[in-house]
């Protein structure tokens, strides 16, 4: 079981209203903590609240790929759940552990009075330790899939006018934002790249040695993450290739046998 804290959605609930973007830091801290912050401390702050305003939006975004094409395919029985399952894989488990993050990103503001103190436990308990390793192996499987879900996509709306037309009125949805899911899909992927360089940032204006050194181990750990799910990608990539070429030179093994049938049988006429 995961235990990264903060109150979990279950999985037949959906996630909570995430459409209106969370004010900024700034507005929300006191005027005489926030004008007693030096230089350094105030561009820690702006890089924690750029981390938990990102993780707000891309648990929106992933939320949108749930409710607005997952679930819906599924339900209208335009996909077979195992096939949504090669498509969006882990989809909702990958949900729980961003929201999860976003939750204890948020509990550390509120407690706080939107001035952060101490950050690094938050970041280790999502990427380092079994949590991390869970992290890693989710999003491994579905940054994995993502060439095969977008070959899938493409080849079925091109085939399927049922499947086509229910793509095109989800991708004219306003929670969209005018994106198509072929650019909804590869959202975790870039997230991903993302944290290396925010928590870096996020240490590089941390005072205390102690809270820097930690920040800079779940830095270190994100950029493990990063190079696994990278690996995992290229493999599932080659296979990709393997599988098209074979069934290229199949379908051209096919055409060649076909016409050399039909020349042979002209003579035997």
């Amino acid at each position: 079981s995961l235990s990264c804290g903060g109150p979990w959605p279950l999985p037949h609930q959906p996630l909570p209203p995430l459409e209106q973007d969370p004010p900024n830091w700034r507005e929300l801290a006191p005027s005489d903590a926030l004008s007693s912050l030096n230089k350094k401390e105030t561009k820690r702050q702006e890089v924690i609240n750029e981390l938990f305003t990102t993780e707000h939006a891309h648990v929106r975004m992933l939320s949108v790929l749930q409710t607005v094409f997952s679930k819906p395919l599924e339900r209208e029985e335009i996909l077979t759940s195992t096939e949504l399952a090669t498509i969006f894989p882990s989809l909702d488990e990958i949900i729980d552990m961003h929201y999860a993050f976003y939750e204890n990103l948020k509990k550390l503001r509120v407690e706080d009075n939107f001035i952060v103190k101490s950050i690094s436990t938050t970041l280790l308990n999502r990427f380092d330790g079994p949590e991390g390793e869970w992290f890693q192996k989710l999003t491994a499987r579905f940054c994995s899939h993502q060439s095969w879900a977008l070959d899938q996509i493409k080849s079925r709306q091109k085939k399927e006018p049922r499947f086509n037309a229910f793509i095109q009125e989800a991708e004219s949805k306003p929670q969209c934002r005018r994106l198509q899911l072929k650019d909804i899909i590869p959202i975790e992927m870039q997230r991903l790249t993302k944290y290396p360089l925010l928590l870096e940032n996020i240490a590089k204006s941390t005072e205390n040695p102690a809270e820097k050194e930690s920040i800079q181990q779940s830095a270190e750990c994100c950029r493990k993450i990063l190079n696994h799910v990278n690996e995992e990608v290229k493999v599932m990539e080659n296979l990709l290739v393997r599988k098209k070429t074979t069934i290229h030179h199949s379908k051209r093994f096919t055409r060649v046998v076909t016409e050399h049938q039909s020349e042979s049988s002209k003579f035997i006429l």
